[in-house]
């Protein structure tokens, strides 16, 4: 009976200490703006870089973020800073190898980045998992590499037509940018990527076609 109260006892100390763990990691997370429908939350890691995670609630189909993604040829009208986005290969039918270019301001140098897009899809909404594939293509001399880039867009479908989408992403903007420096322009840069998204996702090209349900 001893070894069984025993067994238990540390069954119950474990799950107690995943259950801190979880909810303290939970509320790692720090309000850094909120405003505009907008909110944004940033947290820290080892590597002085914050990760953050953004999130807004629209009037569209949750597919309207993937058909927003696929237009390359739109992205500098929304994401802030972006000079261009070029595709480098269609993986597949659901995955995309891209360059993206940003614009930093003076004195910074410009950026660059080079990332896999992964789409996935459930009768919930959407995701589109981004990861890091700087190692694909060789640097370009105008532009400093991002490293360690990171992030994943998510659409759940709401009531009344509403999604809400969400950021959680980071990474390391390269070269010799102080951490501080490059927080805050993190959590700058991707406000006024949600204000802008917020303005286009709603936009008629971006609407998927659902075709209508036949009547019983």
């Amino acid at each position: 009976m001893q070894r069984i109260a025993t067994k238990t006892t540390v069954i119950i100390v474990v799950l107690l200490g995943l259950f801190i763990s979880f909810a303290s990691s939970a509320n790692d997370w720090k309000l850094e703006k909120q405003q505009n429908a907008v909110s944004i939350y940033s947290k820290s890691t080892d590597s002085g870089y914050k990760e953050i995670k953004v999130a807004t609630v629209v009037e569209s189909n949750p597919h309207a973020l993937i058909a927003l993604f696929n237009d390359v040829s739109f992205s500098s009208q929304w994401i802030h800073n972006c000079i261009e986005v070029k595709t480098l290969q269609e993986v597949s039918p659901t995955q995309r190898l891209v360059n993206t270019f940003f614009e930093a301001p003076w004195p910074v140098k410009d950026r660059d980045m080079v990332t896999l897009s992964t789409i996935t899809t459930s009768k919930l909404g959407v995701q589109i998992e981004i990861s890091d594939r700087g190692d694909a293509i060789p640097q370009h001399a105008k532009f400093v590499r991002m490293q360690n880039m990171r992030g994943l867009w998510e659409a759940i479908s709401l009531e009344d037509g509403k999604s809400e989408i969400t950021y959680t992403g980071g990474g390391n903007p390269g070269g010799n940018l102080p951490a501080f420096i490059a927080n805050k322009e993190l959590i700058t840069s991707m406000f006024n990527t949600f204000q802008n998204l917020r303005k286009v996702i709603v936009l008629e090209q971006f609407q998927p076609i659902i075709p209508p349900t036949s009547a019983d």
